[in-house]
């Protein structure tokens, strides 16, 4: 896919002038151990939008739960845009003032305001399965629902504004939507990979039953492995405990949590590819981009949404996807790194809060 022209990274905004953005983040903030792809994706984020003049700070879940108060200080402090996270009461969508109590102007305001990001599928999935085909909005679909569109739930007709990170046929239910990629240069390209070395395994994206396949397949056939966790997932939380005799008796070299800020050589460098079997609907994975970034291909799934962009194998079971690693492990060549930075991000990012005061008629 082709992406849609960028505007050029040194064009002024219009109007000129302090534009201010909030974002919100876990209440663990950037200080702790699990630190993973949405914290690296804020985080760069906002930096990138302070160097182009938009004034980005943080807040925290808690502090975002009562909308109201949020609300007010949206209104108190100027504030251009509003980025909720997937989890966030805000990020649901606006339903009838009547039924939520949310007719208050200020809250209509703040709503008015919101940035959605779909860095997951969870708001459409709640397997994080891919969503089903809408019979409404993609041409020739013959999806279950009757004719409603499978994204009515969640309000895609506004009044936030809507960031997908690449054009899918379940992005076209909202009809203000643009499409910005995320960025992996906050690592430098690199040339890592030991074709001989462990295979880097992260668990936690499939069930505990595949996680043992992948186990006991990789070690017994004789191949090192080093593993990582989706830290965040009941399936990450049972693959510790299953990995946990695996590492006490040596056969795996297990990395339970890390700084990828600062220690991201101890988790990819030396390791002869990346696998990462995913059931979900990926809509950007950023360690197998990352992966990509240091020199190492990519091994997974074939229905994992974007997560397949990145591999160089491929299988439809975990049981193949074993195999193919066994066998060919060694000789794949890594897939093309993503080229997209994050400068050029944050740029998209800033226009799309600055757009509102050119087009007033958007109700911002």
């Amino acid at each position: 896919m082709s992406e849609p022209p960028a505007a050029s990274l040194d064009a002024p905004l219009d109007p000129p002038g302090p534009l201010r953005a909030l974002l919100e983040i876990y209440d663990e903030g950037f200080t702790c151990d699990t630190w993973g792809g949405v914290e690296t994706a804020l985080w760069h984020l906002a930096e990138g939008l302070r160097e182009h003049g938009v004034e980005a700070e943080f807040y925290r879940s808690t502090e975002g739960a009562d909308l109201g108060a949020l609300a007010e200080r949206v209104g108190r402090e100027r504030v251009d845009a509003v980025f909720p996270l997937v989890e966030s009461p805000l990020f649901a969508g606006g339903a009838s003032p009547a039924a939520t109590g949310e007719d208050r102007p200020e809250v209509r305001e703040l709503r008015r305001r919101v940035v959605r990001i779909w860095h997951d599928v969870s708001r459409l999935s709640p397997g994080l399965a891919t969503p089903p085909p809408c019979p409404v909005h993609t041409p020739g679909a013959a999806g279950p629902s009757g004719g409603v569109c499978t994204a009515a739930g969640v309000f895609p007709d506004g009044p936030a504004r809507e960031v997908f990170l690449r054009d899918l046929p379940w992005t076209r239910c909202f009809g203000s939507r643009t499409y910005i990629p995320w960025a992996v240069d906050h690592l430098p390209p690199a040339d890592l990979r030991d074709p001989f070395g462990p295979v880097l395994l992260q668990l936690g994206k499939t069930s505990v039953d595949q996680a043992r396949v992948c186990l006991e397949r990789l070690t017994g056939a004789g191949l090192p492995v080093r593993v990582v966790f989706a830290t965040w997932s009941k399936e990450g939380r049972a693959a510790r405990e299953l990995v946990a005799p695996y590492a006490a008796s040596g056969a795996v070299e297990v990395l339970d949590s890390y700084d990828i800020r600062t220690e991201w050589k101890r988790v990819y460098a030396g390791a002869r590819l990346f696998v990462l079997p995913s059931v979900f609907h990926e809509t950007f994975n950023f360690a197998a981009a990352e992966a990509l970034q240091l020199g190492l291909p990519v091994a997974t799934l074939g229905d994992c949404g974007a997560l397949a962009d990145f591999a160089s194998l491929r299988a439809e079971t975990v049981t193949e996807l074993m195999d193919a690693v066994v066998a060919r492990g060694e000789s794949v060549r890594p897939a093309r790194r993503p080229w997209t930075g994050w400068r050029e991000v944050a740029h998209r990012y800033a226009t799309l809060i600055a757009a509102p005061r050119r087009a007033p008629a958007l109700g911002v």
